[in-house]
């Protein structure tokens, strides 16, 4: 890119991420080093948050938060929300110090793999099943299983994962608004927002202007870290330092 910039000597309006036709972003060597360097990009994030939400989508998973509804259909739209956001290794690319997590989570089998294989355990449910997830016994999980070209125990994982975000909608729920706005952050993506469906942040975004990259708060972590640890049907291995609420080494 650089030796493009020296031979033609016109400017970089604009740059590639990714293979297909409307992988372009707006070239900004600012965030571009701050990717480099391990910094991340909450800008980009944020505008990639923005591009994909569907405010009436946004609206109606909401409601259901708020009554402490979280089914198999639920997980499945925030598996695909992910995968609109570039990826599980696309979103950390782009949020600041948790670089170092891309490596251990690749060990852990945490990857966009991961995520290709449970939107087919779920597609290989039933409307009844996606819907009541206590409906699955053996004989129903071998089906789903047989299906999604996957193991029982891929399924049991699955199921588990969203026990975990299930019980966790209920117990935010009856929190109040500070709960409800983790709990956003935790579910309608990474970096939410004051709207509580991982809108933009103004504040934060204003932050830019002074050159220097905004880092996650505390609770985005938190939230960070709840939503990846229950992926791979465990904790993440190693420490992390100088991250709130991670073992340190």
């Amino acid at each position: 890119m650089l030796s493009m910039r020296a031979v033609t000597g016109l400017p970089i309006k604009y740059i590639g991420a990714g293979e297909k036709v409307d992988a372009l972003e707006v070239f900004d060597a600012r965030r571009v080093a701050g990717r480099i360097l391990g910094q991340g990009d909450i800008v980009a994030l944020v505008e990639k948050a923005s591009q994909e939400l569907d405010a009436s989508k946004a609206e109606a998973m909401a409601r259901k938060l708020a009554k402490g509804q979280f089914d198999l259909n639920d997980l499945a739209a925030q598996l695909q929300q992910m995968k609109k956001m570039g990826g599980l290794q696309g979103i950390m690319g782009m949020l600041p110090g948790v670089a170092k997590m891309k490596t251990q989570m690749a060990d852990s089998g945490i990857d966009d793999r991961m995520i290709l294989r449970q939107e087919a355990i779920i597609s290989s449910m039933t409307k009844a099943e996606r819907k009541k997830p206590d409906l699955l016994n053996a004989s129903r999980k071998k089906r789903v299983a047989s299906g999604a070209g996957v193991e029982v125990q891929d399924i049991n994982r699955l199921l588990k994962q969203h026990r975990q975000m299930a019980d966790m909608v209920k117990s935010m729920a009856k929190g109040g608004p500070r709960k409800m706005q983790q709990m956003a952050a935790m579910l309608g993506g990474v970096g939410g927002g004051g709207n509580g469906m991982g809108g933009p942040d103004m504040a934060r975004l204003k932050a830019m202007g002074g050159g220097k990259m905004p880092e996650p708060s505390e609770d985005e972590l938190k939230a960070l870290q709840d939503r990846l640890a229950g992926l791979g049907g465990g904790q993440l291995p190693g420490g992390l330092p100088g991250l709130p609420g991670f073992p340190k080494k």
